[in-house]
């Protein structure tokens, strides 16, 4: 099994996960505008516990984005150091092709 690797899309992919990570950001930030006052559930909110309720699923999605968004951006810069690796991988053999190609061509 060969395994071909098309560094551009490296970048390509690392910049959708950089882009997805701004977003799963910016959820974050909006799922903390979305806390309320406890007094909006009520007394009879608070005896059920709706309000405790609410603020645990709020908190925990609020979390789940936040940590989305760093796995994201990570992913990014992992994504942009394995091109630059493929690149610099792809940059020394030319070279030494061309070197190579020099060397020859000079002993004749």
């Amino acid at each position: 099994m060969t395994f071909r690797i098309v560094p551009e899309a490296l970048t390509a992919f690392a910049g959708g996960s950089e882009s997805l990570a701004g977003k799963f950001g910016q959820l974050a930030d909006l799922l903390e505008q979305a806390r309320v006052d406890d007094q909006c559930f009520g007394p009879i909110g608070d005896l059920v516990g709706l309000s405790s309720g609410y603020f645990s699923s709020l908190d925990e999605c609020r979390q789940l984005a936040t940590d989305a968004a760093g796995f994201l951006e990570q992913t990014g810069d992992q994504l942009r150091q394995s091109f630059e690796v493929y690149q610099g991988v792809d940059d020394g053999v030319s070279q030494a092709l061309t070197q190579l190609g020099d060397g020859l061509g000079g002993g004749r």
